[in-house]
């Protein structure tokens, strides 16, 4: 007897969008940026100092991880502060960084 089981392929948009979640992971500094979000709202120039770099260069890549969707930006006044766009970032970067830190 063959049993046939059907298989749940996610649609093409599901899949472009994970590719683009997972392309802006693979760069050390926005990793980091996402671990500094984990303890909550953080503004760029804050992000800027945890990364140890310029402030164009935290601009791009905050750039990267709010048009992949990971984090969302709220302006406070003319400064703008980050927080990550759900718990599920939460349970990538534990997964991803386990028994690593």
């Amino acid at each position: 007897m063959i049993k046939i089981y059907k298989i749940m392929v996610p649609t093409q948009s599901i899949l472009e969008a994970t590719a683009r979640e997972l392309k802006a992971l693979a760069h050390p500094a926005r990793l980091r940026i996402l671990t500094r979000l984990k303890d909550g709202e953080c503004c760029a120039n804050e992000a800027m100092k945890c990364l140890r770099v310029s402030q164009p260069n935290a601009s791009q890549h905050l750039k990267a991880l709010k048009n992949a969707g990971l984090i969302v930006g709220r302006r406070e006044g003319t400064k703008i502060c980050y927080r990550l766009a759900g718990d599920r970032i939460v349970k990538i970067l534990n997964i991803l960084l386990k028994g690593k830190v």
